[in-house]
């Protein structure tokens, strides 16, 4: 009867589209597969559903599957799961409902194409003659043993050739892992390093910030300070050359300092001016001198030279080396800031590449999408090999060479570029055996289902003809 989702015979059967050959219109129709002549049989209705005693229901159309070739189609305007059987005649376009049961006819029908067409050579060696071979059971069946035990030792080695590589092959990838490994451990050292580093650029910057925002603070003071004091002697200027008498003159000073508010001029800076202006001017004095008499010029100077010195020349004095400490405390802050910006971009670098390090070492393992295929080798890593440059960009094939300096340029690396190299070499040598083992997992697999499915129908015919 029709086969369930999850079994596999030689004379598999059930539903699968079909494509017209001249309407190109798809069709479901009852497919049946013949394994004792390689044929496959495809009927509008199950023949196993018609009464005894109607007539038995008559195939479509049969393909002989001995000069046949089975091949999974790749053209994105058919169905999904379509293959393609390869006829002498004709190319037949069958569609299956699911992944599963398209694998699974594919693996039916190769598996009968090459055991028929080694069953027709050992007829020719059992009967050189150009004649038909016998058509006697016992020819027959003689026929069909020593094909199905030439294949059954042809899987079995070929079983045996991929156990063997995918040791050499799982060998060879825990040598290279290791060797991740221990690039791994260095990046991992070096970041531990980087980030103390960083840590401490971060302090010098915090620090630097302090600084320069205590000596700007000075600096404003100053700056504030001295031209508060430029104010005042030119103001000082301008009353002396009113030419008014001294009480007057230094009464004027006097008022014009106090009407002045803080802000314009601070009040350090009144009290030195007035202190001064009392110890040049002395009130006692002021009262000897005679009303009618202009100002002392000398004495005015006097007071004008003891204000530079004592109150506006130090001040001067100080805020020239406040601007070169501002000056290298901005060179600090900005050596700082710039190793920061390399240290955050050395970090992030090595995070990129230990990421891609640890991706190569422990990979997301993808579901497989052919769980049963007697595909062929070449075809086969063709499949694999397209999926491959979709799912791994910029990874090289077999043959070819890893262009490193494109794939430090993808992940964004400037600093360790050239370090890269030597480590995207090593990640691609991974991936090449990761596919490898793949692709002989898969052949494993392969061997091992149609060993077990062709002695399971040896077997079985054995039986029926002691039976019989």
């Amino acid at each position: 009867g029709p086969q369930g989702a999850g079994t596999m015979d030689m004379d598999n059967r059930g539903w699968l589209f079909k494509r017209g050959h001249y309407r190109q219109s798809w069709k479901r129709r009852y497919f049946v597969v013949d394994p004792v002549k390689h044929t496959l049989c495809y009927y509008q209705s199950p023949p196993e559903a018609a009464t005894s005693k109607s007539r038995p229901l008559k195939p479509l159309g049969t393909i002989d599957l001995t000069n046949s070739t089975v091949i999974t189609e790749k053209d994105l305007s058919l169905p999904d799961n379509t293959f393609r059987v390869q006829a002498p005649g004709r190319d037949y376009y069958i569609a299956a409902s699911d992944p599963f049961k398209m694998n699974t006819w594919i693996s039916v029908l190769r598996l009968n194409s090459k055991l028929g067409s080694l069953e027709r050579s050992v007829e020719k060696e059992i009967s050189p003659s150009k004649s038909s071979p016998p058509e006697t059971d016992e020819k027959y069946s003689l026929s069909f043993k020593l094909a199905a035990d030439k294949m059954l030792k042809s899987l079995s080695d070929t079983a045996q050739s991929s156990r063997q590589s995918l040791e050499d092959t799982s060998t060879t990838k825990y040598n290279i892992k290791c060797e991740l490994k221990k690039y791994l451990g260095a990046i991992q050292s070096q970041r531990g390093e980087l980030e103390v580093k960083l840590q401490e650029l971060r302090k010098k910057e915090s620090e630097a910030h302090q600084s320069l925002d205590s000596i700007n603070s000075v600096i404003v003071t100053l700056d504030k300070f001295l031209q508060a004091s430029r104010f005042l002697q030119r103001q000082t200027i301008s009353i002396l050359n009113l030419q008014q008498n001294m009480p007057t003159f230094v009464r004027t000073l006097k008022e014009m300092v106090c009407a002045r508010k803080p802000s314009e001029i601070p009040s350090d800076l009144s009290r030195m001016y007035l202190n001064l202006l009392t110890q040049c001017f002395p009130q006692h004095e002021l009262r000897l001198s005679n009303v009618a008499t202009s100002t002392d010029f000398l004495q005015v100077l006097l007071f004008y030279s003891r204000y530079y010195d004592r109150v506006h020349l130090p001040k001067l004095l100080k805020i020239e080396p406040a601007k070169k400490t501002r000056l290298g405390i901005w060179k600090k802050l900005v050596a700082a800031v710039n190793g920061i910006k390399r240290t955050c971009q050395q970090l992030s670098e090595l995070g990129v590449i230990e990421k891609e390090i640890n991706q190569a070492i422990d990979p997301n393992k993808l579901p497989r999408s052919r769980p049963i295929s007697m595909a062929d080798i070449g075809e086969e890593k063709h499949i694999i090999k397209t999926r491959t440059k979709q799912e791994l960009k910029g990874i090289p094939e077999e043959g070819e060479e890893t262009d490193a300096k494109s794939t430090s340029e993808d992940l964004g690396l400037k600093l360790y570029r050239v370090e890269w190299q030597g480590i995207a070499k090593v990640i691609g040598a991974l991936k090449q055996l990761r596919l490898r083992e793949k692709e002989q997992s898969q052949m494993l697999d392969d061997a091992l289902h149609s060993r077990e499915l062709l002695a399971s129908f040896s077997s079985s015919s054995k039986n029926k003809s002691q039976a019989s």
